[in-house]
């Protein structure tokens, strides 16, 4: 019986639910390429940073027996001829793709300073070098979350619950993919941590010291924590393959490539009929 080769890029949530499903089928070989020895809970990053919890498991415990794990990043998709250059020189054939390299957070580049002094909770890494930066702060030293969404919802409401004076810049509105009842909790729990909520507010400026909103206003802010924005890995794009403006992988309704059977996808990097 001839074996089907299957290759999943990414290792997150979607990857690591694709490589077990597919178990069940015993004439399938599973690949899961992912950059990282562990899977990491990008959900828990924001408790993380904060020290009330762990962010990361061994994927010995999550991954069922048969799955090979190989800790490598694709570097290009060769779809004409079904093959995957790995960054460690590596060439990965399959008979089919599963494209679940996820998303990262995106620093807003037209910002000054932001590249170079604001922390992003977006990644492992960027969060680990943030841990270690407010480890490095004095407990009443002045915290700023930018992004008024979930994520900097949940940094601001772990930081100032560990008595951290904390404000979150909003943007808009705080909350804006919330129910309007939703926010108005949001708003009120945020007031019992003693979070300073800046709705309406657009940073113009982060210095390593402090924040310059767009009216001028200057926050001191010892560090600047990043949650705005939204981005996905090039690799797609950069392959030759269908996407969207963000670079999701283009696909139907079934999750298929429009442009290649033997390319499927899930999760944030993908844009099925056009839609996130």
């Amino acid at each position: 019986m001839t074996r089907i080769q299957v290759v999943i890029l990414g290792g997150g949530y979607a990857g690591t639910l694709a490589a077990n499903r597919l178990r069940q089928h015993p004439d399938v070989d599973i690949t899961l390429v992912n950059p990282r020895p562990a899977f990491v809970e990008r959900i828990r990053l924001h408790q993380y940073v904060a020290g009330t919890g762990t962010a990361t498991i061994d994927y010995p415990e999550l991954l069922g027996d048969g799955v090979r794990l190989l800790v490598d990043a694709a570097t290009r998709i060769d779809a004409a001829d079904r093959r995957i250059q790995l960054a460690s020189g590596t060439v990965l054939r399959y008979d089919f793709l599963i494209y679940a390299v996820g998303s990262t957070g995106a620093i807003t580049p037209t910002v000054p300073g932001a590249a170079e002094f604001a922390y992003s909770i977006s990644e492992f890494e960027s969060a680990s070098r943030l841990l270690t930066r407010l480890g490095e702060l004095a407990p009443d030293a002045p915290v700023t979350v930018v992004g008024g969404g979930l994520t900097g919802i949940e940094a601001a409401s772990e930081l100032a619950g560990q008595g951290r004076p904390v404000t979150l810049v909003c943007g808009e509105m705080l909350g804006p993919s919330l129910h309007a009842a939703g926010r108005r909790s949001v708003a009120k729990a945020l007031r019992k941590l003693g979070v300073d909520v800046r709705e309406g507010a657009i940073v113009s400026e982060v210095r390593a010291d402090a924040l310059v909103l767009r009216d001028g206003t200057v926050l001191p802010s010892a560090v600047t924590v990043w949650t705005a924005g939204f981005g996905v890995p090039d690799l797609a794009a950069a392959s030759g393959l269908a996407t969207d403006a963000l670079g999701r992988l283009l696909t139907d309704e079934t999750l298929t490539s429009v442009d290649n059977p033997w390319i499927m996808a899930a999760g944030d990097a993908v844009a099925p009929s056009g839609q996130p």
